[in-house]
């Protein structure tokens, strides 16, 4: 082999070890830089989404120490105003104007409404959008729960329920009439506790607005029967149902990924229990946030650890080439 040839060789040899070399250790700094992204984006949407956890159940406990402060006079006014609606003999509840009863009651139509149930069906009531409204509906539990109340004759007073026509904070008592026939329901509003979702609505609202990924963060109550939200948005209907029902059935967090057109999202379920001596609900915090372009940044740093790579590689050849050159010079 002529030195020319052997030079040749030794050049090719060279080159193809630098470019090898060059090109591994960018590979490895790129993975390392990649999952150093990686966790760092992780730990950014979890402490978020804690973050986010964390002011709505401080939310939820200020909510509940509220209302804790008047729930005991919610008692005593629909208890003692069913005792005297049921021992009212001369009233033909499926005719009789509610509304005249309530006055009677001293009670105020704007903050409480009274229901007859007949058959698991209202006959009778105040709020007419309920009228003959079949509570079969919410699903045999609550039929059977019913039943019970009119088979004990007894006062029964409910946790705290939202309303799912009004989205409003209701307290809800039963009593069966002396003959059976009948189950009376008095639902009762809060000013305060309408003031208090309102504000509680006002604040998720905000939470999604100062965050850019984050498309909606709702609060939704129900149990294993149905479920609804808080806040009636679009983005609701799009929501995979099996996350809503098993974040209610399971009584644990969910978490699934759906798309719209071409946007890809995330739901995350994130359920709360209610301390057990309120009458409040349990509830799931709901947070969707974009992820159509969750992986850019990876794309951006394998661009950027590529084109180094190139810009790092084409520097090394031409110092090579021009030392070469020199060399070649001087011989």
């Amino acid at each position: 082999m002529d030195k020319s040839s052997k030079r040749k060789s030794i050049y090719k040899l060279l080159f193809i070890k630098v470019t090898a070399t060059v090109l591994l250790l960018n590979i490895i700094l790129a993975i390392i830089t990649i999952q150093d992204a990686i966790k760092i984006q992780i730990k950014s949407d979890n402490d978020l989404r804690q973050k986010i956890r964390n002011e709505i159940i401080g939310i939820s406990d200020f909510q509940v120490s509220a209302l804790k402060t008047f729930e005991k006079s919610f008692y005593d006014i629909q208890k003692n105003a069913l005792e005297e609606l049921t021992n009212k003999s001369d009233v033909d509840l499926r005719k009789e104007n509610l509304n005249k009863q309530l006055k009677s009651l001293g009670l105020d139509s704007v903050f409480h409404d009274l229901y007859i149930i007949e058959d698991n069906v209202v006959v009778n009531t105040t709020y007419t959008p309920d009228w003959k409204l079949d509570f079969s509906v919410f699903g045999e539990e609550k039929i059977n729960h019913l039943n019970r109340i009119l088979t004990s004759k007894a006062y029964f007073a409910e946790r705290f329920q939202f309303e799912s026509s009004t989205k409003r904070l209701k307290s809800y008592s039963y009593r069966a009439t002396k003959d059976g026939k009948f189950l009376i329901e008095i639902g009762s509003y809060s000013e305060v506790a309408d003031k208090i979702m309102e504000m509680f609505k006002n604040r998720l609202k905000q939470i999604t607005a100062e965050n850019d990924n984050v498309v909606s963060v709702n609060y939704w109550f129900g149990n294993t029967e149905y479920q609804f939200p808080l806040i009636d948005e679009p983005i609701n209907r799009y929501i995979p149902d099996s996350l809503i029902l098993n974040a209610f059935i399971q009584k644990a967090d969910q978490k699934g990924d759906f798309t719209i057109k071409d946007q890809k999202l995330n739901a995350e379920f994130m359920y709360i229990e209610q301390d057990p001596s309120t009458r409040l609900p349990d509830f799931a915090l709901s947070i969707v946030t974009d992820i159509t372009n969750k992986n850019a940044p990876v794309l951006k740093i394998i661009k950027r650890q590529a084109l180094f790579a190139l810009s790092f590689l084409i520097m090394i050849i031409g110092s090579i080439f021009i030392a070469i050159r020199s060399l070649k010079k001087h011989q």
